[in-house]
């Protein structure tokens, strides 16, 4: 695994989302998997791949209107205000693309790859990671811990504002409108979110060609051992730092089919330590909850492989398990990472393959199989 992923980085350094080092990761990915798998195909789709991350500037642009339209007519600024805030949770912080409209669409890629079973296929099984990665979050590397506890203040202060902004027609008090010099104050922490990326990209070593790595280790294994009735199919999504791009256009294109088949999605996700392997039993961000019969499974499976694991909220962005339940389809997603504070390599440059230990990785594997093992079995 290490292996592969060490071969991804040399050849194609960092892979930013729709870019050409992305496009030919994915087609060495797909020339990899076309040893193990009976089938491999790459498919492109176009998305606002910018639409997410760029649309910050647009919030804190107007979060700045709307204080300056405060002192003119709050009947103005009020409306505009929740939208604003409305619009900033919908769109970016649950991940539900609204604005995509504003920006031009660009390709991505996805590659996929399945296995067929020796016996009749009653279900498919998905293992997947995202071979993407960002251009550094500067403000994270710069401040460690403090970048990020800025980024969560910015979060909460920008939709409060469009709050305080409506409320502010109808409460005249004296005392309420000293709120306005709080939001003025608080202004700066903004730049998080309006300066947030450099213009390196990142490694991405364990963020994520881990999980894309553990899928093509499956690939390898259940190619020299069939399993009886389950279909695997192993993903390699694009443009998942573009706001889960390649799993939404995956999982959208193809939500009938597989539905037919009964896909689940195992989704792997930053595989960096192994005191740290979490389950995520929701993602708080985008309002998605995993069905509890998944997560049991995928515990009994750590139980079966005598690998510690946590039970745990993802609670810092989004993975692919997130897309498919939006669109409604089962998944689960399981990290290698500490939750409880910023890990210093996520999203940037210190995200090399020297910061993975192979511990990790292995105890993953040793899970993995136990567990398409017992789906197959089941």
């Amino acid at each position: 695994m290490l292996t592969y992923i060490n071969d991804v980085i040399s050849r194609f350094g960092g892979r930013y989302f729709g870019s050409e080092q992305e496009k030919q990761a994915q087609l060495y990915t797909a020339d990899v998997l076309r040893k193990y798998c009976d089938k491999v195909e790459v498919e492109e789709f176009q998305s606002a791949l910018e639409g997410h991350f760029q649309s910050l500037k647009i919030f804190c642009l107007v979060y700045v209107l709307v204080l300056v339209l405060m002192k003119v007519d709050v009947r103005i600024a009020g409306p505009l205000g929740i939208a604003n805030s409305i619009l900033f949770l919908g769109h970016f912080v649950t991940y539900r693309h609204w604005l995509d409209f504003l920006f031009p669409k660009k390709p991505s890629w996805n590659v996929i790859g399945d296995i067929e079973p020796t016996g009749e296929v009653r279900d498919t099984l998905i293992v997947a990671g995202h071979i993407d990665s960002v251009k550094e979050f500067k403000w994270w590397y710069k401040l460690k811990h403090t970048g990020a506890v800025l980024s969560v203040i910015a979060g909460f202060v920008l939709p409060i504002l469009g709050i305080y902004a409506l409320l502010s027609i109808f409460i005249h008090a004296a005392w309420f409108a000293y709120g306005w010099w709080f939001f003025v104050v608080m202004t700066p922490v903004l730049i998080v979110f309006f300066d947030m990326h450099g213009t390196d990209v990142v490694h991405g070593a364990s963020d994520n060609l881990t999980g894309v790595a553990m899928a093509v280790e499956m690939a390898k294994v259940f190619s020299e051992k069939r399993l009886k009735h389950t279909r695997l199919r192993v993903i390699s999504f694009g443009a998942e730092e573009a706001g889960l791009r390649g799993a939404w256009a995956y999982g959208k294109r193809h939500k009938e089919q597989l539905l037919k088949e009964k896909a689940f999605l195992f989704n792997v996700d930053t595989i960096k330590d192994p005191e740290h392997l979490t389950i995520g039993t929701s993602e708080v961000n985008t309002l998605v909850f995993y069905e509890q019969k998944y997560i049991d499974m995928v515990e009994a499976a750590f139980i079966a492989a005598d690998v510690p694991v946590k039970k745990l909220p993802l609670s810092v962005g989004a993975s692919d398990g997130s897309a498919f339940g939006i669109l409604g389809l089962p998944a689960i997603c399981v990290i290698g990472m500490d939750s409880s504070k910023l890990d210093p390599a996520y999203h940037t440059r210190l995200d090399v393959i020297e910061c993975i230990n192979p511990k990790g990785l292995e105890a993953m594997k040793k899970v993995l199989v136990q567990f398409v093992n017992t789906w197959d079995d089941k």
